[in-house]
């Protein structure tokens, strides 16, 4: 269409050469400043505007020195061709100098309608627009110039709201990035006090085992005082028993001598005295096993008082470190739930934004392409 349109121009630059400016040494017209009647715009263009600019003069300006080239008595065709936008969500406005806008179906923007003004000229660099066909190809051309240029615009805006919602993705992305590391260093906190506490669990389990030992010694050391206790109290019995049958044998012969052998008193009494003291010796001796006794049997009492103590103490221990240990066990599972959702939440974020960056790298490359296309 191009190479066509060019071969049109230069065909009629050999006849408009001497009344245009916008004739170039290669033969194409360069576009000259007019009214906003013959410029694409984003607003709906007034007909009487481009009428009164155009009919204020009934004749069109001309090179000097030549004829006014002769106008046709048909006027030139209503429409323009409207080139397809590359996106069909914009639309566009043809300001033409042949009547009112009209919307066009692609946008929001409004069309020129299709009302013709018979004897109305193009421009004031070219001549009557009236000419036929060329004069209607360079309209064209300059039309779909215009529309070009606002098609550049229009994508250049786009390009430049795709790269702001890209950097704003990105900052999203970054956000969602720093606060997943975040969270990873709460889970390695996490972590780290979890195993602080399991260190702390070890030590008091080592605990209870050493007074579990403890009592188990205390309880041995009990059963032997108890031991030495019962056999010195079977060993004093014996002796009681052994000095009660002595001293009941001595009475005996101490009668059986006072009855028979009289003569021998002194010497009785003698026997007598020694056997008192005798007797004296084995009672203190006896003192001294009962002193001995009682004090056993205060140490065993008061092993008893300690090993209840223990006792008690174990059982206490035993409870507190059942419900630290409940505790601990709720705790960790807390944190090892909170731990794992915190993580598949991460997840799914950081997958949802891998999904959308791709997307959004897709949909750049989708216009990229659309704009090579074209």
């Amino acid at each position: 269409m191009n190479r066509g349109s060019s071969t049109e121009r230069s065909s009629s630059t050999k006849v408009l050469s001497s009344n245009t400016n916008g004739a170039s040494s290669g033969g194409t017209i360069r576009s000259v400043p007019s009214d906003s009647s013959h410029r694409l715009d984003l607003t709906p263009v007034k007909s009487s505007d481009s009428t009164s600019s155009r009919n204020g003069n009934g004749n069109m300006p001309i090179s000097r020195g030549h004829s006014p080239i002769p106008t046709h008595t048909h006027p030139p065709p209503s429409s323009l061709a409207v080139r397809q936008s590359p996106s069909p969500s914009v639309g566009r406005s043809i300001s033409t100098e042949f009547g009112h806008s009209k919307a066009y179906p692609g946008g929001h923007f409004p069309l020129a309608e299709d009302t013709a003004a018979p004897n109305q000229q193009w421009s004031s660099a070219v001549g009557r627009a009236n000419l036929g066909k060329s004069g209607r190809v360079i309209e064209r051309l300059m039309g779909e110039n215009d529309m070009l240029k606002r098609d550049i615009h229009i994508e250049r805006l786009r390009a430049e709201e795709s790269k702001q919602e890209l950097k704003m993705a990105e900052a999203k992305t970054e956000q969602m990035v720093n606060d997943y590391e975040a969270k990873l260093h709460d889970a390695v906190i996490n972590k780290t006090l979890l195993k602080r506490r399991e260190r702390q669990l070890a030590d008091l389990k080592s605990q209870v085992d050493g007074e579990k030992s403890r009592a188990d010694r205390a309880q041995e050391a009990e059963r032997g005082w108890r031991e030495m206790c019962e056999q010195a109290k079977e060993e004093s019995m014996h002796k009681i028993d052994e000095a009660t049958t002595y001293a009941a044998l001595l009475e005996g012969r101490n009668k059986t001598l006072s009855s028979h052998w009289k003569e021998q008193g002194a010497e009785i009494d003698r026997a007598m005295n020694k056997m008192r003291k005798e007797i004296a010796a084995i009672n203190a001796a006896r003192k001294e096993d009962d002193n001995r006794m009682n004090m056993l049997q205060s140490l065993c009492d008061q092993q008893a008082k300690q090993v209840e103590i223990l006792r008690k103490e174990k059982d206490d221990i035993a409870t507190a470190f059942e419900k630290y240990q409940h505790i601990q066990e709720e705790l960790l599972a807390d944190i090892k739930a909170k731990a794992r959702k915190q993580e598949a939440e991460n997840e799914a974020k950081l997958e949802e934004n891998r999904v959308v960056l791709g997307e959004l790298r897709w949909a750049i490359g989708v216009k990229k392409n659309l704009r090579d296309a074209q």
